[in-house]
């Protein structure tokens, strides 16, 4: 069963924690800026009380005189608050006054101005301080978040990879099994004649050994070609390739001489339009395979009485085609032509001898050799299978033939 992570849920869990975690952060800033405040203060910080004369009514250094003309003290009976910085000939340094009217009096803190600038680069030290720490946290929280999606992404992509393997394996072997079933079934069934025979005829004799053969090579078909394609799938699985230069010209020619018995007896005809100096790095067996099973299939199926092998070189690739001019390809199963055991028509398909993993060899061995493949039909008309392989060395050119 697939598994699911909420990615939104685990992001917003980790922008949580860093909000808390910057929260507390400042609070301990805070706390710290408000208990250095309150040390200046009492160790530091000035009060003096001014009736409305002027007159010191109480002062924290126990001065005396008249305030009424400090600038402060004025500004605080007429507005209500003042403020002024001067230097102290009372205490004999900078003090940052500042005055407020409560009641007939003004209230007044002198602080010293030197404790002020400290406070000043305190607040501004702390405020820094953890503005760049709560950065960093963004910058953390982002990309933990970023790097957790990512993992995320790569376990999603596991998994559908391991349930898409899954199904296919699943798929593979019910397919597989339902083509052994028929040719064995037939097969048993012609022993259990053979064996209980006496009243058989020559001829019912020769026809039931006639189905044991034919149905015997069908099964050594069906399991040589799904021996070659799962020996083709490991191969796709590694990175190392042992490939060889490879004429396309000779490659042509070989697969084609390979096929004139066949075509003989199809009543068709093989033409070869050649196009030397084309060259790909690949493995010889394997592609020529892949133009035999073209081939093959042309000849089989299509009851076409001519078919054409032709390449085309052009911008480092070589396009390889076969084409047939019998009844052509439907134009819905086009799309699942290459799939494995997929058959336009079954029921011909099985009595031609047909396994149905041909063309699916055939797209692997190309997607093996860094290609691609298609088809192209029209019923009645033509049908055209091509592959497309980098040329080697990635050679620009163009050449046709």
């Amino acid at each position: 069963m697939k598994s699911k992570v909420d990615r939104g849920i685990v992001s917003s869990a980790i922008a949580a924690a860093a909000s808390v975690g910057f929260a507390v952060l400042l609070l301990a800033v805070a706390r710290s800026f408000r208990s250095s405040i309150a040390e200046m203060v009492e160790s530091e910080t000035r009060v003096t009380i001014v009736n409305s004369d002027g007159s010191v009514f109480y002062d924290t250094e126990d001065a005396t005189g008249n305030h009424a003309s400090r600038e402060e003290v004025r500004n605080a009976f007429s507005g209500g608050s003042g403020s002024a910085l001067r230097h102290s000939e009372t205490l004999g340094r900078d003090l940052m006054y500042c005055a407020r009217r409560v009641g007939d009096k003004v209230v007044r803190l002198a602080v010293p101005y030197t404790g002020v600038i400290r406070s000043e680069r305190l607040a501004w030290v702390g405020l820094s301080s953890a503005l760049a720490l709560g950065l960093c946290m963004v910058v953390l929280v982002f990309f933990a978040t970023r790097n957790l999606t990512r993992r995320l992404d790569e376990q999603s992509k596991r998994l559908e990879i391991a349930s898409a393997s899954e199904k296919y394996r699943r798929e593979f072997t019910s397919n597989v099994t339902h083509e052994l079933k028929s040719p064995l079934t037939s097969i048993q069934g012609a022993v259990d004649i053979l064996g209980d025979g006496s009243s058989l005829s020559p001829e019912e004799r020769s026809d039931l050994f006639g189905i044991i053969t034919r149905e015997t090579g069908r099964l050594a078909s069906l399991v040589g070609d799904v021996l070659s394609l799962a020996k083709i799938e490991q191969e796709e699985c590694c990175e190392k390739r042992d490939f060889t230069d490879v004429s396309m010209a000779e490659l042509v020619e070989v697969a084609a001489s390979g096929e004139e018995l066949n075509a003989n007896a199809s009543h068709a005809k093989i033409t070869v339009a050649r196009n030397d100096g084309v060259h790909v790095m690949g493995n010889v067996g394997q592609l020529e395979e892949v133009l035999r099973n073209l081939l093959e299939n042309a000849m089989r199926y299509s009851g076409s009485d001519r078919i054409e092998i032709r390449s085309v070189a052009s911008q480092g690739t070589v396009t390889v085609s076969v084409k047939d001019f019998g009844i052509g390809i439907p134009a819905e199963h086009l799309p699942h032509i290459f799939e494995r055991f997929y058959r336009v028509n079954k029921s011909r398909s099985r009595s031609l001898g047909g396994t149905g993993l041909g063309l699916a060899i055939v797209k692997h061995i190309v997607q093996l050799h860094g290609g691609t493949v298609s088809a192209v039909s029209r019923p009645g008309v033509e049908t055209e299978f091509s592959f497309t392989l980098p040329l080697a060395g990635g050679i620009s050119k163009t050449q046709s033939a």
